[in-house]
């Protein structure tokens, strides 16, 4: 198929289609379409390479990148008016974008076997979300659960973050950071006034809980223990998402050896 007979010129902000990519910039949007934007050329290509299926059309602007490699036969191109094109391209590539399909993410289901760690993420930063995810599959943990204060992990920040990861993750869906109920899995709470890292050992299976940025973790009895990353005085905290990596590298060490 001659690949122009595949693009579609969109010139007005009014398009249907120009109103649900907007609206995909939010976790709302992606969560009501089932779609979000994936941005950056080595993301993209990432993408492309191992997950084709998921591409639901490009997003293409002006007449020198009218397609790009590995783009699977018969995908939609739309070629935008730079303007529009623009407002859908907030960290400003001027690269083509993909629009993705993304995964309904199941509820807990208790019943299942629990992994060693099981993370859980109540960051409302999505950039947040996406840097513990990466961290996350680093270390080769199997599941992540997203509480109910959580970004989404499809937002485009939190996909630009986790550098294209959010994709090899999975997820399922959680409570409250103020109610979670595993049913007997150890809860170890991630805190400035917890137990040093350095001379605690996890349980296995158990679940780690950093707290949200700002408020921290909830005053919880039924938190198994909490856990801190020692650090100078003259630093108040660490980025909630460093210091949970630090916290997983913790955990991955002790647990190789």
């Amino acid at each position: 198929m001659d690949r122009y007979k595949r693009i579609t010129e969109i010139t007005s902000s009014s398009n249907p289609a120009i109103k649900i990519w907007k609206s995909l910039v939010g976790s709302r949007g992606i969560k009501k379409n089932g779609l979000t934007i994936v941005s950056g050329s080595r993301i993209i290509e990432d993408v492309l390479k191992h997950r084709p299926g998921i591409v639901d059309a490009c997003l293409i602007h002006g007449h020198s990148m009218d397609e790009i490699p590995g783009l699977p036969p018969g995908a939609p191109i739309y070629r935008l008016e730079s303007p529009l094109f623009r407002e859908l391209d907030t960290f400003g590539t001027d690269y083509p974008l993909l629009i993705v399909k993304v995964p309904e993410i199941p509820k807990y289901d208790k019943t299942t076997k629990t992994p060693s760690l099981l993370l859980l993420v109540p960051f409302q930063d999505p950039s947040n979300v996406g840097a513990v995810i990466r961290s996350a599959v680093a270390f080769d943990l199997t599941t992540i659960m997203l509480l109910d204060e959580a970004a989404s992990p499809y937002h485009p920040k939190s996909i630009r973050a986790s550098g294209g990861y959010v994709f090899a993750a999975s997820f399922v869906r959680g409570q409250s950071i103020q109610s979670v109920d595993l049913s007997g899995i150890p809860v170890i709470g991630l805190s400035s006034r917890g137990v040093p890292l350095s001379s605690f050992t996890f349980p296995e299976p158990c679940a780690l809980l950093p707290g949200i940025e700002g408020p921290g973790l909830p005053d919880a009895s039924w938190l198994a223990e909490t856990v801190a990353v020692p650090i100078s005085p003259r630093v108040e905290s660490l980025n909630a998402a460093v210091a949970t990596a630090i916290a997983l590298y913790s955990w991955h060490e002790k647990r190789s050896k």
